[in-house]
C-alpha cells in the first residue's frame, strides 16, 4: 500500500493546525493591543500616576538631587508635590492635544527669579515629536481595535472561538522571536534604537538630568517604568476579562448549537 496519501494528508493536517495556531495568536496580539490601549485610557486622565510615583519611586529624591545642579532653570527644587503633578499634567495634556500650549507651562518659586518657562525649546521640540507619535498610535489603536471587533463577529458567526491555549501558542510563535532578540540585544539598545528609529533625525530625544528639567521632574527613565509596570498590569487584567468574556461567549454558542433547517 503507498504511503504517500497518508503522507500527504499528515502535511496537510500539520499546516492546518499551524494555520489555526497563527490565526489564534494575532486574535490573541489584537486581544491584547485592545488591553493595551484600554489600559492607557484608563491611565491618561489619572495623570499615569505620577502623585504617586513621585512620593514611592524616586523620583521626589531625583529632584531634590538633580534640581540644583540644573544649568538653566533656577528654583525647581523649591516647587512643591502639587505644583510637579499640575506641571506633569499640563505637559501630559498638551501631549495628547498635538502638542497645544507645550511653550506655555510655566512654574515660579521664591528662588526661580520670577516665573520661569518648565520647557527649552530642544524639549518642546522632543514632546512636539512625541506628541505626533501619540496621534499617530492612536489611529492604529483604532484600526486594530476595529480588526479586533471584526474577527470577533466572524468568531461569533462560525460559532467557535479559538481556545485560550491555541492563543498562547500562537502568540509564543508570533512574539518568541522578538523576545530573543530584545534580551540578546539588551533592552536599553533596543529602547535607544528605537527612538533613534521613530524620532526625525537631528532631532534631540537624550536629555541630561543637568539640561533639562523635563527630565529631572520625570527622572526618565525610571517613570518610564513605572507607567510600563502599571500599564503591563492593568493590560493583563483587561487581556483576562476579554479572554472571561470571550470563554463566556464560546460556552453559550456550544450550549446553544445552531438548528438546522429541514
Amino acid at each position: 500500500m503507498s504511503q504517500k496519501p497518508l503522507a500527504g494528508y499528515k502535511n496537510r493536517n500539520i499546516k492546518a493546525v499551524a494555520l489555526r495556531s497563527l490565526s489564534a495568536g494575532g486574535y490573541a496580539l489584537m486581544s491584547f493591543v485592545v488591553a493595551v490601549a484600554l489600559s492607557w485610557l484608563v491611565l491618561v486622565p489619572l495623570n499615569f500616576g505620577y502623585g504617586l510615583w513621585h512620593d514611592i519611586g524616586g523620583i521626589k529624591e531625583g529632584i531634590e538631587r538633580y534640581g540644583p545642579q540644573n544649568r538653566f532653570k533656577p528654583g525647581f527644587t523649591e516647587t512643591s508635590r502639587e505644583q510637579r503633578i499640575a506641571l506633569f499634567e499640563a505637559i501630559n495634556h498638551s501631549v495628547h492635544s498635538g502638542g497645544a500650549g507645550l511653550a506655555e507651562i510655566t512654574y515660579r518659586t521664591a528662588t526661580s527669579g520670577g516665573q520661569q518657562h518648565l520647557l527649552r525649546n530642544s524639549e518642546i521640540v522632543h514632546l512636539q515629536d512625541v506628541a505626533n507619535l501619540i496621534d499617530v498610535l492612536k489611529w492604529a489603536a483604532l484600526l486594530i481595535s476595529l480588526l479586533w471587533l471584526a474577527a470577533t463577529a466572524t468568531f461569533w458567526k462560525s460559532r467557535r472561538f479559538p481556545n485560550i491555549t491555541l492563543q498562547f501558542k500562537g502568540l509564543f510563535a508570533l512574539l518568541g522571536p522578538a523576545t530573543v532578540i530584545l534580551f540578546i540585544a539588551g533592552p536599553e539598545n533596543v529602547f535607544n534604537r528605537m527612538h533613534e528609529l521613530i524620532f526625525p533625525a537631528g532631532h534631540q530625544w537624550f536629555f541630561y538630568y543637568q539640561e533639562s528639567l523635563m527630565s529631572t521632574m520625570m527622572l526618565a527613565p525610571v517613570l518610564f517604568a513605572w507607567i510600563a509596570a502599571a500599564m503591563l498590569a492593568i493590560s493583563l487584567l483587561i487581556f483576562a476579562c476579554l479572554q472571561y468574556a470571550l470563554w463566556l461567549a464560546d460556552r453559550y454558542l456550544r450550549q446553544h448549537p445552531q438548528r438546522q433547517v429541514a
